[in-house]
């Protein structure tokens, strides 16, 4: 089941990131580029309002092979679309936003069903796997795409897209889906409002109850801030050092990815809540180190960081969905996930909207109009790439200092909950 979901995974984001630069080829506009994310976005958010009242109460399996089948079904006919006569804006849009609506509801079923497959023991390791692979699908599907889209087309990524769907379905078939709930995961006795369907009403039952209001805020605080460093961090190193330098550190990115799985695999139960705290405390120190000019200038240290923050990226999602699964009663999940992955979906959108606007809109004008100490100027930095070194510095305060008021509920937690 996960080798198809990833596999299906991968090629979606493939064929969105060459649709984008066939998009961005067609018009000469940046603003076509970027129409592809903020249309999945928003197709994702739209397809959970309608869904959401429903999908708790449809067969999961069914569910899957549909959303497989219809993100087939788009891909696939937009390439034959595009094999007979080139296609409108609004067309384009339109098939991706169906696929992405599609994906939204693949993502909720499979993400509230992953307990079912596994032991309360392989919980961990599971959630690793199924949280780190959206960040290798990220950082893989821009090279993929070039990749193919050199080599076979658009409309061979489109048919490799179509393709990597049906074995999603076809994985989803073979497999045996269990009927019973694990027993430590049934329903929780003291949980109130059953009959909340929806997005705002999901969200409102994770906020009104105390086990779960922490662990959205911080799961929500921790996805804007990734979103953020994705989209920043190629156009600060891009600015400052040049394309050669990116390269070098996205290869020891994912490294320290590959080795932040490795390393999750092996963190027990008991203590994901501690690896967590540790995690995010560190990596926020590594995020507004980024704001010093004096660490873009040692290139020992700053290629050490990149691997470690990448390590701990893993890490960070699989602790996070492993606290989901396991707080959240099995049966509800459908549910509630609806609302989570809402807020997931509003916070990514608002970080890649946001980020542009900190770095060009406000601290690039700061800088240029020498407002401030000039002390602190000089610490920061006036070259090239440094307004979103500074941003990127920012989201580092941005990331630390809330924690400290949602580690004490959530640390009482760790004893209620998993009883470690």
């Amino acid at each position: 089941m996960w080798a198809g979901q990833l596999i299906s995974n991968l090629g979606t984001q493939v064929s969105l990131y060459a649709l984008g630069v066939w998009l961005f080829q067609q018009n000469g506009q940046l603003s076509a580029f970027a129409a592809v994310a903020v249309v999945v976005q928003l197709a994702k958010l739209a397809s959970l309002s309608l869904l959401g009242r429903q999908l708790d109460r449809w067969p999961p399996r069914r569910v899957m092979l549909a959303a497989n089948g219809l993100g087939s079904a788009c891909t696939l006919g937009l390439a034959f679309t595009l094999m007979v006569s080139q296609s409108s804006l609004i067309l384009v849009l339109l098939c991706i936003g169906l696929a992405a609506a599609a994906e939204a509801a693949l993502v909720v079923t499979w993400s509230s069903q992953l307990a079912r497959f596994v032991s309360k023991e392989q919980l961990g390791a599971a959630s690793g796997l199924f949280a780190g692979s959206d960040g290798a699908v990220v950082m893989a599907a821009p090279l993929l795409g070039a990749l193919l889209a050199a080599t076979a087309g658009l409309q061979g990524v489109l048919f490799t897209d179509s393709l990597t769907s049906l074995i999603a379905v076809t994985c989803t078939l073979l497999v045996a889906w269990p009927q019973d709930l694990p027993a430590p995961l049934r329903k929780a006795p003291d949980f109130g409002n059953s009959d909340q369907r929806g997005v705002r009403r999901s969200l409102r039952a994770l906020w009104s109850n105390r086990r779960w209001r922490p662990l959205l805020l911080i799961n929500t605080l921790v996805v804007s801030v990734f979103a953020a460093v994705e989209i920043a961090f190629p156009a600060w190193v891009v600015a400052a050092s040049g394309s050669l330098d990116l390269m070098r550190g996205l290869a020891l990115a994912a490294l320290g990815y590959a080795g932040g799985l490795w390393l999750w695999a092996r963190v027990s139960r008991c203590h994901w809540l501690a690896w967590l705290r540790g995690v995010l405390l560190f990596q926020a120190v590594l995020l507004t180190g980024a704001g010093l000019v004096c660490f873009q200038q040692w290139q020992g240290v700053w290629f050490l960081a990149v691997g470690l923050f990448a390590a701990g990226v893993p890490v960070a999602l699989g602790a996070l969905q492993s606290l989901w699964l396991c707080w959240v009663p099995l049966d509800l999940q459908p549910r509630l996930f609806v609302g989570r992955y809402g807020l997931e979906w509003i916070s990514r959108l608002g970080a890649l909207l946001g980020m542009s606007l900190l770095a060009d809109g406000v601290i690039a004008p700061l800088i240029r109009g020498n407002y401030g100490p000039v002390w602190l100027l000089d610490t920061l930095g006036r070259g090239p790439g440094r307004p979103t070194a500074m941003a990127i510095g920012l989201l580092g305060w941005i990331l630390l200092l809330p924690l400290w008021r949602l580690w004490r509920p959530l640390g009482r937690l760790q004893v209620d909950e998993n009883g470690c």
